[in-house]
This record gives structure tokens, sequence and C-alpha cells, in this order.
């Protein structure tokens, strides 16, 4: 009987600790903001932070333009001559770690900003279970 109930106890102590993926992408996502950010992404471009918002199952990170793409015209014209939500969608379906985020349906949201002006958004898009799957 004390053997039972060690094992179940434990069972119940190994359990209570687990993480729960939205747990775990949260946490993920602030230990990457923490140790990586702001991370240059090619020449004009920063990733300043990645957030998990468990209530709303979104991913949010946070880009900044700078230097010479950090204008009106040239976001437009990426913009304009890009399929950029396809883009998103299609490195979303190519990247092995989104996949269980994505088996959960979680939306990924994707905010690009500016450096000389960080009050200016220049492109808010949010990839829904929808779209990639």
């Amino acid at each position: 009987m004390k053997k039972i109930l060690l094992f179940t106890t434990a069972l119940l102590l190994l359990t209570a600790c687990q993480e729960s993926l939205e747990e775990k992408a949260a946490r993920e996502a602030r230990e990457v903001t923490e140790s990586k950010c702001p991370m240059p992404i090619g020449d004009n471009m920063y990733l300043d932070s990645i957030v998990f918002d468990i209530p709303t199952l979104t991913q949010t990170q946070y880009f900044r333009f700078t230097g010479n793409s950090d204008n009106d015209s040239t976001v437009e014209n990426i913009v304009s001559n890009n399929d950029l939500k396809g883009t998103l969608v299609k490195e979303l379906k190519n990247t092995p770690s989104y996949k269980a985020l994505m088996n959960k349906g979680i939306s990924f949201r994707y905010i690009y900003g500016s450096t000389a002006k960080p009050e200016k958004t220049y492109i808010d898009i949010t990839v829904k279970k929808e779209d990639y799957q």
C-alpha cells in the first residue's frame, strides 16, 4: 500500500511540474528576447523581441527597420512588390520548431516599426490557423 501511495505521489509531482506548450512558448520567447535581442536580421532590420501571449495564443515578433530601409517609400515598395503574408506562412510551414505551435492553432503576429520614429508601425501582419493549415 505504501508503494502505491509513494508511486502515485511521485507521479502527481512529476506531472504537476510539466510545462504546458503555451507556458513553454512564453518562457522560450522571454529567454530569446533577454539573451539575443536586439538581433540583426539582414542589413537594415533588427528583431527587437518575441512575446507569447497565453490568453490569446499569439506569438508576436517585433522588428524594426533601420538605416536606408527606415522610411515610408522603401517599406511601401517592399509591401507592394511582395506577398508578405504568403512568405511568412511559407516560412512557418518550413520551420520545424513551429510545428507544435501550429498544431495547437497558435496565431503569429509580425510587427515592423521604425528605429527613427519608435512610435511608428509600418507593417502589422497576423498569420492565423486558417492561413497556414
